[in-house]
């Protein structure tokens, strides 16, 4: 029980790598609160979470809406009464090339990404600092690390998610908040890949995905749950003397 007695705020925790993390934290011991704005695919992951015997709650929070961000902190803390574990981890696969991104897919994705972790952050530092420390993390990218032929606006918004990972490492390690990011590389069977396959007209679903096999050492693509051991350690006692790290979790394609 390697988070026993904690409590964990997720974002974006209805689906895919943030259902996983809550899952795996849940019965890991955390208290583990879904921030999202899929009701119905958040209430199910709620109900495994109760029926395997561990706490959690759904609370409503669109990240482009800063109020909103803060009230699932404040939703949190009014809740179980504490916060040690702030998990950005909401994303969207954004717009495509350059010459097809509007003004407003482009404000969508960095505020979903960018701004709703540096505010998710500033509202969830107090509190994790109140219980006498704790984590931050962040679901970057290893298109934050290089450029995404596919979509300029995705690496721009995950590269600042590094950024703002270091930068926060630095700023909050006197409050015992240790600042980290994983960084996978394309991950299976979630709606985010299904909006990476969607997002160019030319892409054809199958031949992408077998570039992006061959483009690893470890032949495959990644799955939510090995996402979910990365976040898990990065948050544990066991990363303890870690903080600043973009972790890549995708199969060794940040070598190739």
């Amino acid at each position: 029980m390697k988070l026993q007695g904690k409590v964990a705020l997720i974002t974006g925790a209805a689906t895919g790598i943030g259902r996983a993390t809550a899952l795996l934290f849940a019965k890991e011991g955390a208290q583990v609160v879904i921030a999202d704005i899929n009701e119905k695919d958040a209430d199910e992951t709620v109900q495994t979470i109760k029926k395997d015997g561990g706490e959690a709650l759904f609370t409503y929070a669109n990240m482009v809406n800063t109020i909103e961000v803060e009230k699932m902190v404040r939703t949190t803390v009014a809740t179980y009464g504490k916060l040690h574990i702030f998990f950005h981890n909401a994303g969207i696969a954004g717009p495509g090339r350059l010459e097809l991104t509007t003004e407003e897919a482009y404000d969508q994705i960095m505020d979903i990404h960018l701004k709703a972790g540096f505010f998710g952050s500033k509202f969830a530092a107090p509190e994790i600092k109140k219980v006498g420390g704790g984590s931050i993390l962040f679901t970057a990218s290893g298109l934050g690390f290089r450029p995404s032929l596919q979509s300029p606006a995705y690496s721009i918004s995950k590269a600042g998610l590094i950024m703002l990972t270091r930068a926060l490492a630095v700023a909050l390690a006197k409050d015992g908040i240790r600042v980290n990011a994983i960084c996978p590389g394309p991950i299976s069977s979630t709606p985010l890949w299904q909006g990476v396959l969607a997002r160019n007209p030319e892409i054809i679903p199958e031949e992408y995905i077998q570039m992006n096999i061959q483009n690893r050492p470890i032949k495959r693509l990644g799955t939510p749950e090995e996402m979910a051991q990365a976040a898990l350690f990065l948050v544990s006692p066991a990363a303890s003397y870690i903080t600043g790290v973009a972790l890549p979790v995708d199969g060794g394609g940040a070598m190739s």
